[in-house]
Order: C-alpha cells, then structure tokens, then sequence
C-alpha cells in the first residue's frame, strides 16, 4: 500500500545500514554477520548533497527552530520535512531526526496534537501500530477536525486488515479534509475488498476534481491507481499509473520500489537495474536490486545477496527486525531457506496484512509444502474477497481456492 501523504509525512521504507560488499562466497546464504570496513578508506555511506533543495530547505528549518527552540510550528515543520525526506530517499535515520526534534515536546504531560500526530507517525513506520494508534487517538481527541490524523488512522487500519475501521476513518477524512481526499481514501480502502473497479474509478475522480493539486498528491493517487490496476491484472494500465507517479515524483523511494516489484514480476528484472541505480542506499531499493541480479544471473548477484544479508543482520543488531516482508522474501528467494521465510511471513502477518503480506506468506507456505500454515490468510481472502491475481492463484496452488 502507498503511504497516505498528501500533506505531510507517512513513512513506509526501511533502515539505511551497509552498503560495502564482500566476496558471495565468503559465507553460505542465508544470513552473514554485518560488514567490518578493512580501513579508513573503505566507503560505507553517501551523504546526501548540500545542493539538494530538500536538504537546503531542512538545513533552513533547522537554523529557524535553533533561533527559536521553543516554538512548536518549527519544529514540526523541521520534524515533518525529516520524515518527507526520509520516505524520499528510503533512509530512515532521518526519522530519528525527526523524533529527535520533537522530543522536547512529545515528554510533556499532554503533548500538542501536532507532536502526537507526528510521533504515531514515526511509531507506524516501526510497526508499532498499538501505541501508534494510541497516540493518533489522543490527537483526534484534541483536534477532531484534523485530517492528516484521520487519514492516517484510516492507513493504519488498512495496513492491519482491519477494513470496517478504515472504512470510519475514511467516513471522517471526508468530513475533515474534503470530498476529493474522502474519494482518495475510500478508493483505496475498496482497492482491498473485491471493488477493485469502483476503487479505480474513485481514484480517477479524486484526481482529476482536485485542481491545481500537488506533485505529492498527484504522485500518491497515480501510485494508488497503479496497485488497484495490478489488482485487476490491467498491467498494461497498471505501468501507465506507476510512470505517471515516477513523472510527478520522480525521486520517490516508495514508489521506484513498487514499479521495480512490478517489473520483477513480468520478468523485466533488466530495467529494475538502471531504475534503482541511484536508491542503493535504501535496504528496500537494495534488495530488489539483488533480486534483479539473481533473476539475470548476472555476475555480481553473489555480492548483492552477500550485502543485503550483512544490512538485514545489521538492523537486526540495532533491534530492527520488523520488516518480516522483505526479509522473508530474501530467505526465500536468495538465501533459499522455504522454512525461515516461512516462520518470518508468519509472524509478519501477526503485525500487519496488506497484499504483499499474505503474498509472501503463501509463496513461502508452498515453497515449503506447508498449506496448512497459509490457513489463516486464505481465510482473510475469503472474508476480504481481496481481488489480486498473484495472491489468488498461490492460493489455488495450494488447493485453497477453486
């Protein structure tokens, strides 16, 4: 699922950790222990330029808030292009900027509506949906009228498979935020529950009634309409969507690895290549690039699948092992490993239930000969009658469906 951003900030990507490579034979798949650099010399991490606008616009809101380091507008104006710079670029040290800057606030008593908006943002990113949700509530508490809070609530619950919520919340971002916003949420909601058709045609009108939108906005709703088309088995429709996104926000990290997913899947892994070239540094932009390799066969594939297992153990030395998905998805297909991917899709689908969840969880289950593990998402698709054509037919393999 796209993250909701239309104003500020969801952040949907994944930790920047190491970006040095070893030789592939150096440790058999699947998992090696992090990169040690050999000198001083050795290259680990690109910094963004001090050329790039976002950075020179981050580096301003900082001058603003450090003048004025008790006004709460800077900061969250400060914290917020953080967390958009940082599902930009797919490095999420930028959302511990962002936490950082907002933590004089976030320890008061009763913080303001803004600051627990934020922080529940910052705590979905990190799959901490229970207290995310906790903190979304008190700011609607304070600030029912705020939309961003609404929609972001209404994320939550669509991520988590918890449709009838979503569907309140959506019901809310209407009354708050507008019909052409309303239309984008609802659409996407319905993109999950077997009305992939109305979805599409929600998010065509949310488009085009809303005049003189931005580049986010119009980039997040193409994005919206590339899914709910791959949905419907349109690809051809479905590329039209993912192009038009990339032409409004072109640097996307998000949206450069869901047409990257989608090009894997028609067997275009060639194009993935040139399409990430300039996002390794995000883990999730890395890992479809090794995915890419390994389809190719291209020499170097042993390196790439060598360095994603060293960042994959590197998040997991800093206590971030909460992207089940991808790495249940590198066990499978480039550590080999049917029953580790395995447990780790079964306890991805315990936190969260899009798509691409019960996707990995049921590639994984077949891999393994293990049907009887997939039970539970066959039976969120039956309830859900989510419309997917690569979901459905791993569910007819293992005999779930007709």
């Amino acid at each position: 699922m796209f993250p909701v951003r239309p104003p500020p900030s969801l952040v949907f990507a994944l930790l920047l950790a190491i970006t040095a490579a070893a030789p592939a034979a150096a440790l058999a798949p699947p998992y090696r222990p992090p990169y040690q650099p050999a000198s001083d010399a050795d290259l680990l991490q690109e910094v963004p330029s001090l050329e790039d606008p976002a950075v020179g616009a981050m580096r301003a809101r900082r001058r603003t808030l450090d003048a004025t380091p008790h006004d709460v507008r800077a900061a969250l104006a400060l914290a917020n292009a953080y967390i958009d710079y940082s599902r930009q670029i797919g490095d999420a040290h930028y959302a511990g900027y962002a936490e950082a800057v907002i933590a004089p606030w976030t320890a008061l008593p009763s913080p303001p509506a803004g600051v627990l908006l934020t922080q529940a943002t910052i705590l979905q990113y990190r799959h901490e949906f229970a207290p995310a949700r906790e903190l979304l509530e008190r700011a609607l508490r304070q600030d029912p009228r705020n939309a961003q809070a609404w929609l972001t609530s209404a994320t939550l619950h669509m991520v988590q498979g918890n449709f009838a919520a979503a569907s309140k919340a959506c019901a809310q971002v209407t009354n708050t935020g507008g019909l052409e916003l309303g239309l984008a949420c609802l659409g996407n909601l319905r993109s999950y529950t077997g009305q992939a058709k109305q979805s599409l045609a929600l998010l065509q009108h949310a488009e085009t009634s809303s005049t003189g939108a931005s580049a986010v906005y119009r980039g997040w709703v193409q994005g919206l309409m590339a899914e709910t088309a791959e949905r419907l088995g349109d690809w051809q429709a479905a590329e039209s969507h993912y192009r038009a996104a990339l032409e409004a926000l072109p640097r996307d990290n998000f949206l450069l690895v869901a047409y990257a997913d989608f090009l894997l899947d028609r067997g275009r892994p060639r194009e993935v290549l040139p399409l990430l070239a300039a996002q390794s540094q995000s883990d999730t932009a890395f890992l479809r690039l090794a995915l890419a390799a390994d389809a190719l066969h291209a020499p170097d594939s042993g390196r790439y699948t060598w360095t994603m297992a060293a960042r994959f153990e590197a998040l997991k030395a800093r206590g971030s092992d909460y992207f089940g998905r991808e790495e249940s998805r590198f066990a499978l297909r480039l550590g080999h490993d049917p029953q580790g991917a395995l447990q780790l899709a079964t306890r991805n689908w315990q936190v969260q239930r899009a798509p691409w969840d019960a996707r990995v969880l049921l590639e994984a289950a077949l891999a393994a000969h293990e049907p009887a593990a997939a039970a539970d998402v066959i039976a969120f698709i039956k309830e859900t009658r989510l419309e997917d054509p690569m979901v459905l037919a791993l569910a007819q393999q293992l005999g779930a469906l007709p």
